[in-house]
């Protein structure tokens, strides 16, 4: 499984939890949550994403812009 797909299918696992805790994200890609968020959202738009279903790519899109739009506190790092 090469990156993308890897964090196409993290993010359909925990879509109904809003996408996954900021360290499960760290830990799994070594992203911050925006990263990962915005690497989605362009993976998203990708040919590889188009086997989704419709509802669940706007769920994922919902997610990205929710979760871009977080800010982390300043003693994370």
């Amino acid at each position: 499984m090469n990156r993308d797909a890897d964090i196409l299918a993290f993010a359909v696992k925990w879509r109904h939890w809003g996408g996954g805790s900021s360290s499960e994200i760290f830990v799994e890609f070594g992203l911050s949550p925006n990263e990962y968020f915005t690497r989605l959202a362009r993976v998203l738009d990708s040919v590889q994403a188009r086997e989704l279903a419709v509802d669940v790519r706007g769920d994922l899109r919902r997610i990205c812009r929710a979760r871009r739009s977080e800010r982390t506190s300043p003693s994370a790092g």
